[in-house]
């Protein structure tokens, strides 16, 4: 056996840990952020997304130090363990549709993926040789993105089905049923996963680490190309939050459409990014000056048309948003991947990972933010507010773009 089957043979319980609890995360929340719109309660949707990214915000750097301090099989199962009790304190509330039960349940699966990310990405390295991680890395995410897909696509597909004749809603056990199944199964992934010893990190505890993150964004002001890029991938996750919130309200509040047909749509964004991703990836990490403001641009006109398509022809109406949505997805797509990897190359070796996790905590505070931001978007219809959407990417674009001129050809040497 070769050393990448032995790592591969190693890493294959990891990834499957991985893939099913992103698969949960995505199956269970949309699920009640479906069932949220459909009973017109707009507001746990904005504190879904609050509560989800709130544990990121706060302890991303307590779960690295832990990390970098104990072994990762340990913080693995955690982690897992943690998602199985969520599952279950969240089936509860599923099928009862208990508000506070899948708000507690909602944050404990945002804890449970804070605690498991760094032992996830620290643990690759540790199982492969340096030059099979990129290779690694691409199938991970290929498999994450496929949960993710799937996740969001099975939320509106089981919550209408009606195999049973049942007090509560049937489709409302498949998916508590589904959920806590996948998070045992994932647990016991974990088992198997290799047991190597933690690196002993004698670094003091970060108690003040979201300060100390909001510090190191003031000083990254001294690489501007880094500075911008940093806020340009913030803005992408904040609007692509809100996006996703608009169009559950569009399906199944303004349309009136199925589960089933709504989760449709944001599956449309999701392979419009995959598509996009691919194209980006033929340029460099130096290619986010060129396509930044473009993408931007793009992003913002077909979601300005998403109004026009949501009162077209009843028959036209889903063809059309499918195809705005994936559209609106690859400029996405084509818009993230550079930003993504000029994050990544910028800085200089010794400030990669403080670089990293401020890029990490500040993409989820544009998260957290926007989920607060939903409430007062509520109020108009979905469709109105993809419309504000679309501006805002166009002053956003402006923004973006005035920064990338006034920086003209600087190529500052990385932050030190």
């Amino acid at each position: 056996m070769s050393a990448d089957d032995n790592g591969l043979r190693q890493a294959a319980p990891l990834g499957a840990s991985y893939v099913m609890g992103t698969f949960n995360d995505n199956f269970f929340k949309q699920a009640a952020l479906l069932l949220a719109v459909g009973v017109g309660n707009a507001a746990f949707q904005a504190r879904a997304t609050f509560v989800f990214a709130l544990p990121f915000v706060l302890f991303s750097a307590w779960s690295g130090w832990l990390a970098d301090r104990f072994p990762k099989k340990r913080l693995v199962i955690a982690a897992k363990a943690l998602e199985l009790a969520a599952m279950l304190a969240g089936a509860w509330g599923m099928v009862m549709l208990d508000w506070t039960w899948l708000l507690a349940m909602i944050f404990c699966m945002g804890l449970s993926s804070t605690l498991f990310s760094p032992a996830l990405n620290g643990s690759i390295p540790e199982l492969f040789p340096v030059g099979a991680v990129p290779r690694v890395n691409a199938l991970f995410k290929l498999g994450t993105t496929a949960s993710i897909l799937c996740g969001v696509c099975l939320a509106g597909l089981s919550l209408d089905q009606t195999w049973l004749d049942t007090v509560q809603p049937f489709g409302r056990w498949l998916v508590a049923a589904v959920a806590v199944l996948v998070a045992a199964a994932g647990l016991v992934a974990a088992l198997f996963i290799e047991a190597r010893p933690g690196a002993g990190s004698v670094r003091p505890f970060p108690w003040s680490a979201l300060v100390d993150s909001f510090r190191h964004l003031r000083e990254a002001r001294r690489d501007r190309p880094l500075y911008l890029t940093i806020w340009a991938e913030a803005f992408f996750y904040a609007l692509s939050t809100l996006l996703l919130l608009e169009i559950n309200a569009l399906g199944r509040g303004e349309l009136g459409l199925s589960y089933t047909v709504t989760s449709l749509l944001p599956v449309a964004l999701m392979v419009g990014i995959c598509a996009g991703s691919l194209l980006a990836a033929r340029g460099t990490p130096e290619s986010w000056r060129a396509l930044l403001a473009p993408s931007l641009f793009g992003i913002g006109l077909l979601l300005c048309l998403v109004p026009l398509a949501a009162n077209a022809p009843q028959a036209w109406r889903f063809p059309l948003l499918f195809l705005i949505y994936a559209a609106a997805g690859t400029c996405g797509g084509l818009y993230l991947i550079p930003v993504t990897s000029f994050v990544q190359v910028r800085p200089a070796p010794t400030e990669k990972g403080r670089i990293l996790a401020l890029d990490n905590c500040l993409s989820f505070c544009g998260i957290l933010l926007a989920g607060q931001a939903y409430l007062p978007l509520s109020a108009l219809r979905a469709s109105s507010g993809h419309f504000v959407l679309g501006l805002l990417c166009f002053g956003a674009g402006l923004i973006f773009l005035m920064g990338i001129r006034r920086m003209g050809g600087l190529a500052a040497a990385p932050l030190a």
